[in-house]
């Protein structure tokens, strides 16, 4: 895949097309464009540009092509975190883990995945240094 940024337009419907794949431009034009605002024909230019990133695959139907994710969308987003600690953070994770804990309305699950987390990169960091 390539790890090209998304803007939020693509984003948004990279989503859809995940939760409703496969699914053609005009159905998407239909199901997510008009309720959003958008044209088909933007619909179709989102489609095919997330096609040659790479985020879509797309096969050919009956007098169109159908759409679905290529890619699992935790790792889009996984994707989407590392260009973000990159380029915005300067690979630094300090000022993503300070948001964090600065959160008040962590749920017990996502605290506990936290935790989990930070006592697998003590673990690594234990091993490296063996």
């Amino acid at each position: 895949m390539n790890h090209t940024t998304l803007g939020d337009q693509e984003l948004a419907l990279l989503r859809f097309v995940s939760d409703h794949g496969p699914i053609t431009a005009g159905e998407a034009a239909t199901r997510y464009g008009e309720p959003n605002g958008l044209a088909r024909s933007t619909i179709e230019t989102v489609l095919t540009r997330l096609h040659k990133k790479g985020y879509l695959a797309r096969t050919q139907g009956v007098g169109a092509y159908r759409y679905q994710a290529a890619v699992e969308p935790q790792e889009v987003m996984g994707g989407l975190v590392d260009q973000f600690v990159e380029k915005t953070l300067g690979g630094s994770l300090v000022p993503l883990v300070t948001y964090f804990s600065r959160q008040s309305e962590l749920t017990p699950d996502e605290l506990a995945e936290l935790q989990q987390l930070v006592a697998k990169l003590e673990s690594r960091k234990q091993e490296r240094n063996r």
